[in-house]
């Protein structure tokens, strides 16, 4: 079962900023413009998505979760904030229990991607787009769905993998009694060199266009020299 009492508790937590990775050539992830969260629908009254003056707000949640802990707080979305709604996952959130697909040991996070493809163009055809940001990305918890968006996210950025692996468990320190491993990313790793990189894996799996990855390329790095 999900467990909605937990989750109503760590709203708007392992909340960060993905901006500020390294990833060669003088360059870096821009920080300020995209974010990574739990969900949206309470969150403390001291917190720093309230200074983020955000333009986009991207929920991965299923439609049970919304309806079960609430759509993201209305004041996130005033002043003219973009919501959308991409509920991958949504046919394992049933009201009588979590029914995701049988999978090999270790590769549940590889099927929260290849069994939701359609959706994950969408989130990254939103990312191409450009005058989004700053963006802020979730799902309930805001290690899973988001985790793996954050991680084919970096690696398109150009990010180390061991960055990436970082970045994918630092969602620990929220949930410290169910541990993610970094052996949980290696899955789609493989997907990803299997297709000879991200971008062949961007445009064979995902069916984007090299000029969505270089408009998200352009709005998400900087040059860090200056």
């Amino acid at each position: 079962m999900v467990d909605f009492d937990l989750l109503r508790r760590i709203g708007g937590r392992n909340f960060r900023d993905l901006g500020g990775h390294p990833i060669g050539a003088g360059r870096r992830v821009r920080a300020g413009r995209i974010f990574r969260s739990a969900h949206l629908a309470q969150v403390p009254e001291q917190h720093p998505l309230r200074d983020l003056s955000l333009r986009t707000l991207v929920t991965l949640q299923s439609r049970l979760e919304v309806r079960h802990l609430g759509p993201p707080r209305a004041e996130f979305l005033e002043s003219g904030v973009r919501w959308e709604h991409i509920p991958i996952g949504d046919p394992w959130f049933r009201e009588d229990g979590f029914h995701k697909i049988d999978t090999r040991p270790g590769h549940e996070h590889l099927v929260i991607l290849t069994e939701f493809l359609e959706d994950w163009q969408a989130f990254f055809r939103i990312l191409a787009e450009r005058e989004v940001y700053p963006l802020l990305f979730h799902c309930s918890a805001g290690r899973d769905r988001t985790g793996v968006g954050a991680a084919m996210l970096l690696e398109m950025l150009g990010v180390a993998r061991e960055r990436i692996v970082a970045d994918f468990l630092a969602s620990n320190a929220t949930f410290p009694q169910m541990p993610l491993k970094p052996t949980q990313l290696e899955p789609i790793f493989a997907l990803i060199d299997s297709h000879g990189g991200i971008a062949g894996f961007m445009h064979e799996v995902l069916g984007l266009d090299p000029s969505d990855l270089a408009a998200i390329q352009e709005d998400l790095t900087e040059d860090s020299r200056g």
